[in-house]
């Protein structure tokens, strides 16, 4: 995945950091996240750098022909998924399932609906 000049400032915004912000996170010197979101020159090493350091943050990014809607290039949040979701998803299986008791009318008693 090549990380351009706007796809840069588009996931900073995203994530609402300023360039400092993508620097400390890359490891990089502010000058180097601002002359490529600038013009693109740096050293290819950089924008590896800064590529790793946004999709840690938690963004993904979409190669064109990628699963994004019109097939563009783009990028995307990841979902973070709750502890209360991860933990309900972890719920183990019944091998029967509890169904509700149902009124049977014809003489008064509770069933199990089937």
């Amino acid at each position: 995945m090549l990380l351009t000049p706007e796809m840069s400032r588009a996931a900073r915004a995203l994530l609402k950091w300023k360039p400092q912000q993508l620097a400390t996170a890359a490891g990089l010197d502010v000058s180097v996240v601002e002359s490529f979101e600038d013009d693109g020159i740096v050293a290819p090493a950089s924008v590896e750098a800064m590529l790793e350091a946004l999709r840690g943050a938690g963004l993904e990014f979409i190669a064109a022909g990628g699963q994004s809607l019109d097939g563009g290039p783009g990028l995307r949040t990841i979902p973070k998924r709750e502890p209360e979701v991860a933990a309900a998803e972890e719920v183990v299986e019944l091998e029967e399932p509890l169904l509700p008791p149902a009124v049977n009318d014809s003489n008064d008693t509770i069933d199990q609906v089937t």
